[in-house]
């Protein structure tokens, strides 16, 4: 039911638009579902590609920063591996067997060295050792030699008695900076760890290794080590988060933050062993994040950065608008062209409609100018067309209306010449009478009745008993004439004597007999048949037999030159059809046999079919 009611509101309301306003909806609903589609297509494939190629891009960029930031890393482990290995250093940590002073003095050594070192180094904060050699030697002066017991409560402490040397997570010093360090062993000529080297550097010190590179501290960047442990974190999370990598050295060199997408159980699951790659990860925030692994440097160390996937595609997005802002004023152009495209079809339309209410006003002369299109082109020409044929009728019609008024005067008139002529034959008849004249008088009123049918008071078809009336007065008026005598003989079916047939019919073919006929005998002898053919249509068969001459060799109706034959047979064609007419042939005894077929009309209303011309 509700379906029935939207389809019949819809139906009123498109019948009560106009059809320049369809078209232009539909022009712009079509254009603005295209454009939509298009550039949400266009939008997608070209947001997939520029990632992919803003990834490739960044991934090959990560690649270089690793190649380069990564070089400190062999000045660093060498400066330690120096150090480990320079025999005069080994030699002034074994203080076993010297006094107090001699103590003091290599301890100034010691220091000596280290300081020398970190001079020439670049990128170092500091570099300190830890050794109990010198425990018992009061220091006079601050200097980087410090007990083992400093750092032996550390966590890393207990992985690097089990290494040689390992980068490990420090505590912030006294200036507040975040450090990294990392830690060698030193060995005596024993074979046993008689100090621990380690080599400080600040955060700032290791992403200035980076600032060359632009964009690639975007996101957050972690240094990973051989293992896929995360030894540091360095960049800014998501700037529409405003927060940022903790800076807890605890944390740093674990799995790192625990809000983080990738740590470094993610990474020694994902990332392969020797290559670098990227993939996209959904957070638990539920927004993506691009990870980025580098190709590991020299150490089997790499950089693993996180960025989000909407700082990635922002200039696409923004780029996305700029289409579609185009998109939109292309679709307002495009409107704006359909809509005078439009107008300019429906012109003519109008056109039409305007000359179509003028022609309703009676304005025959309207004509519509041809268009420049095809179609509507016939329309002018098929308006103008009817207009020009309405104006013929039109005067037509008054011609017609004319001639009907004029007939109708003519008929009144004529109306009374009959009227008058039968007075005046009357007034003979009597006259013949008062005079004893009967054969006159038989003439005149055989006259009188011979006028009054065959003018039936202007009708076309008469009864079969009135027609017979009629041809028996032409009998017996030629009778009284002619020298010889007729003999007039009737044979009618009961049935038809109330027919319609048209009238005066018999009587030329009767009149052809007594003039034409000339018997031998000196009689003649005319016989009247009628009765209702066989078979499926209910015909009138009339023959008309005489006893005369017969007809001349090669003869034909179309050749006769005699009006009486061809106007009954056209009358009977006109009125009746085709099928219906007269057929003259010689009798088989002799003289001319003449046979009419005509339909049967029994009634008024068959009647009026007839005339109408809805039969036949």
């Amino acid at each position: 039911m509700r379906k029935g009611r939207w389809s019949s509101f819809i139906n009123q309301k498109l019948q009560q638009s106009k059809l320049s306003t369809l078209m232009v909806t539909c022009f712009i609903a079509f254009n603005l579902l295209l454009v939509s589609v298009v550039v949400w297509l266009a939008y997608q494939s070209f947001s997939a590609v520029t990632f992919a190629e803003i990834s490739k891009a960044r991934l090959a960029l990560l690649n270089e920063s690793t190649r380069r930031g990564f070089d400190f890393i062999t000045s660093v482990t060498g400066n330690a591996y120096a150090l480990a290995s320079n025999r005069e250093l080994s030699s002034l940590l074994e203080t076993m067997e010297t006094g107090r002073l001699s103590q003091i003095h290599q301890r100034r050594e010691v220091s000596r060295i280290l300081d020398h070192t970190l001079v020439v180094s670049e990128g170092i904060t500091s570099i300190e050792l830890y050794t109990d050699a010198f425990n018992g030697v009061a220091v006079t002066m601050p200097d980087r030699i410090f007990p083992v017991d400093t750092i032996s409560g550390d966590s890393w402490f207990d992985a690097l008695e089990q290494a040689d040397a390992a980068w490990v997570p420090l505590r912030k010093n006294e200036s507040g900076q975040s450090l990294i360090g990392y830690a060698q062993r030193i060995f005596d000529s024993r074979g046993g760890t008689v100090a621990y080297v380690l080599i400080r550097l600040s955060r700032a010190d290791i992403v200035r290794r980076f600032a060359d590179m632009p964009m690639v501290l975007d996101g957050k960047v972690l240094l990973v080590d051989t293992a896929g442990n995360v030894v540091m974190q360095m960049g800014e999370a998501d700037p529409a988060e405003g927060s940022k990598w903790p800076d807890d050295p605890n944390t740093s060199g674990g799995d790192g933050d625990s809000s983080s997408i990738v740590d470094s159980a993610w990474i020694q699951e994902h990332v392969q062993r020797g290559e670098d790659g990227f993939e996209v990860v959904s957070g638990q925030s539920g927004g993506s994040q691009l990870v980025l692994y580098s190709r590991p440097a020299m150490l089997q160390w790499r950089l693993v950065q996180t960025i989000p996937v909407h700082m990635l595609l922002s200039p696409v997005r923004q780029a996305g608008w700029q289409i579609l802002g185009i998109a939109v004023l292309g679709l307002l152009c495009s409107a704006v062209l359909a809509y005078l495209f439009v107008r300019r079809i429906i012109c003519p339309l109008r056109q039409l409609i305007k000359r179509m209410r003028q022609l309703e006003k009676g304005d025959f002369n309207t004509r519509v100018q041809l268009s420049f299109t095809e179609e509507y082109a016939h329309l002018a020409y098929g308006f103008n067309h009817m207009a020009s044929q309405l104006t013929t009728l039109m005067e037509q019609v008054k011609d017609e209306s004319r001639a009907k008024r004029e007939a109708q005067t003519g008929l009144l008139e004529a109306q009374i010449k009959p009227h008058f002529l039968y007075n005046t034959l009357d007034m003979i008849h009597w006259r013949a009478l008062d005079y004893e004249a009967k054969d006159i008088s038989r003439m005149i009123v055989q006259l009188s009745k011979l006028l009054r049918i065959g003018l039936s008071g202007g009708r076309l078809f008469i009864r079969v008993r009135d027609e017979l009336e009629h041809a028996r007065c032409y009998v017996s008026i030629q009778s009284e004439r002619l020298p010889f005598s007729i003999q007039y003989q009737e044979q009618i079916d009961p049935c038809i004597r109330s027919c319609y047939i048209p009238k005066i019919i018999l009587q030329p073919f009767i009149e052809n007999a007594v003039m034409h006929g000339h018997p031998e005998e000196g009689t003649l002898r005319i016989q009247v048949h009628m009765h209702e053919a066989e078979g499926s249509h209910p015909d009138i068969v009339i023959r008309i037999t005489d006893n005369g001459q017969g007809l001349p060799e090669g003869w034909k109706v179309e050749d006769t030159c005699g009006i009486g034959v061809r106007n009954v047979h056209q009358r009977i064609q006109l009125y009746c059809g085709k099928r219906y007419g007269v057929q003259l042939s010689d009798g088989e005894l002799g003289g001319v046999e003449v046979t009419i077929t005509l339909p049967r009309i029994e009634t008024d209303e068959q009647l009026n079919l007839w005339l109408d011309g809805e039969k036949g």
